[in-house]
């Protein structure tokens, strides 16, 4: 503990958590997409916006295969956001099965093109939100679709003292790694 409290006073480090959360709210998206995985966060931030731009569809991308860490309760999304006061007809699948997050924003062009979608706000995990937002950024460019990004309220994650508790230290090293695999990889900033 000692050894993650000298870490965590070295200044990067110390912010490495709350530079992995962004926001950029739009006030009327055309769609609002929840990521796949933690629905127990994400969704109900997804009903909320929902709630507040009516015209919106909910969109939900769907995991290549599921399991516990993608998806946990994948078959009850639909009826977690009816229940949150989304209606039904608001709310579609993505067709394209995804892998990871640049899948998801992929899968979201694909579904959006016919569509006429001129803004998305994704709604995702906190420390998830910075590279979602590159990701649909990079994805999206040229297509004039304006996208926001809103971090889930109802997740545990303290940012500002990432250090201290097991859950933000592995998120926020899995983030880093992320970043970082998804620069290299995918040209993704």
């Amino acid at each position: 503990m000692l050894l993650v409290a000298a870490v965590a006073s070295i200044w990067p480090l110390r912010h490495a958590g709350t530079a992995l959360v962004v926001t950029r709210e739009i006030d009327q998206p055309d769609a609002i997409v929840s990521l796949a995985s933690h629905e127990w966060e994400r969704l109900p931030d997804t009903a909320a916006l929902g709630r507040r731009a009516p015209h919106a569809t909910v969109v939900l991308s769907q995991p290549i295969s599921l399991n516990p860490y993608n998806c946990h309760d994948c078959a009850h999304r639909v009826e977690r956001l009816v229940a949150g006061g989304i209606d039904a007809r608001r709310i579609e699948l993505m067709d394209r099965k995804v892998y990871r997050t640049l899948d998801e924003a992929e899968a979201f062009k694909e579904w959006a093109a016919p569509r006429g979608v001129r803004s998305v706000v994704v709604v995702t995990s906190p420390y998830h939100t910075a590279r979602a937002l590159a990701s649909f950024e990079h994805v999206l460019k040229g297509t004039g679709i304006v996208v926001g990004v809103h971090p889930a309220s109802a997740s545990p994650a303290e940012p500002a003292a990432w250090w201290r508790h097991p859950y933000d230290r592995w998120y926020v090293t899995y983030e880093w790694r992320a970043r970082l695999f998804y620069l290299v990889r995918f040209g993704v900033r």
